[in-house]
């Protein structure tokens, strides 16, 4: 296929995939619930510009993996910029998937693809730099901006995972698990406070508030520390994330 027609399939199914982010959050369910849901017929459509989408950035990858620094500095950096846009919307879709199959766990460590692996080492490397936004720049943007970690679905499924086993006690894989949480609770609120998040994850059902109940409920049985993150929340203040 002509070079420049195989780009222009790219920004149209990337904009296939922008519109479906918008309209699951119109609905009131964040794009990776309502993927990991699979209950409408858009859900399972997007899965074909998903499939096409990442096909042709492992084969990218892989040839930058092989001829590393053929292009000029400008070049790779646009290149990588729109590597990294696309691994900010599609990586929470494959995690989505991973985690439909109730028996996996920790996507990071036995699921996650090579490919996002180096797009992000390579823009952290190279590019992170020549992209800096204030944090003023990111409260505005925040409806407009993809949450940055592209793997922060896979810590809340994770952390998930830790509430159950908490709440069944169990002695070391109880604390274990609370010292999970502990973290996750850190990780998060650090999101929030650099704005690095998605307002969707605030969306009643998301996987997020699952575990904020989930959490709660753990909390009322067994007691645990307060924390900035927990404060957070049961202000209501997530209520106005992003807003001036």
């Amino acid at each position: 296929m002509d070079p420049s027609r195989k780009l222009n399939d790219i920004k149209i199914k990337m904009a296939f995939l922008e519109w479906y982010k918008k309209d699951c959050k119109n609905k009131g369910v964040g794009y990776y619930d309502s993927y990991k849901n699979q209950r409408a017929t858009s859900d399972m459509d997007i899965a074909k510009h998903k499939k096409y989408l990442t096909n042709y950035w492992k084969e990218m990858v892989e040839e930058a993996e092989s001829h590393p620094q053929k292009e000029g500095a400008y070049v790779r950096m646009t290149w990588l910029y729109a590597g990294n846009t696309y691994r900010k919307m599609v990586e929470p879709l494959d995690i989505a998937e991973y985690y439909r199959k109730t028996e996996n766990r920790d996507y990071v460590k036995q699921g996650r693809s090579k490919h996002y692996v180096l797009l992000e080492k390579w823009w952290k490397e190279d590019c992170e730099s020549h992209h800096p936004m204030d944090l003023l720049s990111k409260k505005r943007n925040v409806d407009g901006n993809f949450t940055e970690d592209s793997c922060f679905w896979a810590h809340v499924e994770e952390a998930r995972f830790s509430c159950g086993q908490k709440g069944s006690g169990g002695g070391g894989e109880s604390s274990e698990a609370k010292n999970r949480l502990v973290e996750f609770q850190r990780y998060v609120m650090e999101q929030i406070e650099n704005y690095a998040v998605d307002s969707e994850i605030f969306l009643r059902e998301s996987s997020f508030m699952v575990w904020w109940k989930e959490f709660q409920e753990i909390v009322a049985i067994v007691g645990s520390g307060s924390s900035s993150l927990v404060e957070y929340m049961k202000s209501g203040m997530y209520l106005s994330y992003g807003s001036p």
